[in-house]
């Protein structure tokens, strides 16, 4: 995408995903299948880019997805059925035939699903790709280990020669209470061991994502899903292996000088403690730039120096840049790196939201933030 008619843009290195990926490969044990998670337009880097450039590695051989839309747009893309897609989230019933149609992996977490898909793919004359969702206490979407398993399983029995079933998984809600945490590795143990002794055979096998993998590689099993490692290390506890990919600029359109007392936005959100230079910048909240981060007095990077933001409106929004010898055009980095190398972390940012991380930032960007892809080091982008 150009950036000649953005007011911002979001630089996404490749090359540094790249890297990323290599050494999570590496990392993990020999069968341990990398699954990366392209959910939210890949955390806002853009599905199809960042989806291209994971299959270029060969042991990629999975995709997940939240929703049925998302596996459309990639098979549409061309991603072949060689690939499996898996949709992780619920399917509302209407899209049920359109993952059967692109051949979609759908998470089957409520009892009546299966029967469902069976009967499209008898009508489509083929067969529905699906993974059984176990319930170990997210309490989202799942079947619990026990009766709900057991009327699957005779659900399954009825029309399993429509189905075709690649894994089962679950997802862990707590990493920080690790009494909780083995007691739903042990509930979705419990609930694979229930469905080979119904008969199924679980090709895939998966409980672990990002935080869990650096956490707990003791739950790894047979595949781990990776979203957010493929572009940010851990906030608060970085290994130094993972690189950030994601630098998003904009640039001051005014420059005006107050004093001391003046109020800047919407109902006096800020009032200034000095006589201060303010310089406004061409996104808001409506291109996805945090209001709470705003509150906060954030950092952005101008001149290279760390400054913070002021007000936030819809569009634009206010930075103190007292002492800075910046001018109307000047590019301003939200996060990430500017144009001469000095970085801002998007983790460090996104930490002033609360317990977050850094895709939060990128998947709240809105489409008028152009996204641009570069195989360089974003610093020395031209």
């Amino acid at each position: 995408m150009h950036t000649k008619y953005y007011n911002s843009y979001l630089l996404v290195d490749l090359d540094r995903m790249r890297q990323n990926v290599d050494y999570l490969l590496g990392e993990l044990p020999r069968g341990v299948q990398l699954v990366p998670v392209l959910k939210d337009d890949a955390y806002g880097l853009g599905l199809l880019p960042v989806a291209k450039t994971l299959l270029e590695f060969p042991a990629i051989r999975t995709l997940a997805v939240a929703h049925v839309s998302e596996g459309v747009a990639l098979r549409r893309a061309g991603v072949d059925q060689k690939t499996e897609i898996l949709v992780m989230g619920g399917i509302p019933n209407r899209l049920l035939r359109p993952a059967v149609d692109y051949e979609l992996t759908a998470a089957v977490g409520r009892l009546g699903l299966a029967h469902d898909l069976a009967h499209l793919a008898a009508k489509l004359g083929t067969t529905a790709r699906i993974q059984v969702k176990i319930e170990t206490g997210l309490h989202r979407t799942g079947l619990l280990p026990g009766e709900e398993l057991s009327l699957f399983l005779q659900e399954f029995s009825r029309c399993q020669r429509l189905l075709r079933i690649t894994g089962a998984f679950t997802h862990f809600a707590y990493l920080s209470d690790k009494k909780r945490t083995q007691k739903q590795f042990e509930d979705y143990l419990a609930g694979t061991v229930q469905l080979e002794e119904g008969g199924l055979t679980l090709p895939m096998c998966h409980i672990a994502a990002s935080a869990a993998t650096e956490l707990y590689p003791q739950y790894h099993l047979n595949a781990v899903r990776i979203g957010r490692r493929l572009n940010w290390d851990h906030p608060t506890q970085p290994t130094g292996k993972i690189q950030e990919t994601a630098t998003w600029r904009t640039y001051i359109t005014n420059i005006r000088h107050l004093d001391k007392g003046e109020l800047v936005g919407y109902n006096g959100a800020c009032r200034l403690e000095r006589d201060t230079a303010v310089a406004t910048i061409g996104v808001g909240y409506g291109d996805g730039l945090s209001q709470e981060i705003v509150q906060k007095h954030g950092p952005v990077l101008v001149c290279g120096q760390r400054v913070p933001l002021l007000a936030c409106c819809m569009d634009q929004a206010m930075i103190d840049v007292t002492g800075l010898p910046c001018h109307v055009d000047d590019e301003v980095t939200l996060f990430g790196w500017d144009r001469h190398g000095h970085f801002l972390s998007s983790q460090e940012v996104s930490l002033l939201a609360g317990d977050s991380e850094g895709c939060g930032l990128t998947s709240a960007l809105s489409p008028r933030v152009a996204r641009v892809y570069v195989k360089t080091d974003p610093a020395t982008e031209n």
